[in-house]
């Protein structure tokens, strides 16, 4: 594998350093940007120069295979979609409901949507 293959495979990973944790999230305060059927983003600056990104669902929303689904399928969503995440910014996409299917074909232009409303490039500066 060449320099050139591992930069952009690194490029299309979740790194560590993306992930929000528990403290991280819970600290801050967030600011609504956008809401489709089933999602709602929220979004606040940060200081480290980089985006960030969480998804919560709640308990009431499915079962443990439901959930950790739905979670696997927003997450790769954003491993895919990086460029449509401001650089500076803390995304979290909080599941309302699930959609008929759980399928990247369903959940990905509805996320599409939420994140090209405009909303999230004004709201949070």
């Amino acid at each position: 594998m060449t320099t050139a293959s591992k930069i952009d495979l690194m490029i299309c990973t979740l790194t560590k350093r993306e992930r929000l944790k528990r403290g991280d999230f819970r600290a801050a305060t967030w600011t609504k940007c956008s809401e489709t059927a089933h999602f709602v983003l929220l979004a606040t600056n940060n200081q480290c120069s980089i985006k960030r990104f969480a998804v919560t669902i709640r308990k009431k929303t499915g079962d443990a295979v439901v959930r950790n689904r739905v979670r696997r399928i927003v997450k790769e969503f954003f491993r895919l979609h990086k460029d449509l995440f401001r650089e500076d910014s803390d995304s979290l996409i909080r599941v309302k409901g699930l959609p008929q299917n759980l399928t990247m074909g369903e959940i990905g232009p509805e996320l599409k949507a939420l994140l090209s409303s405009g909303k999230m490039r004004t709201s949070i500066r």
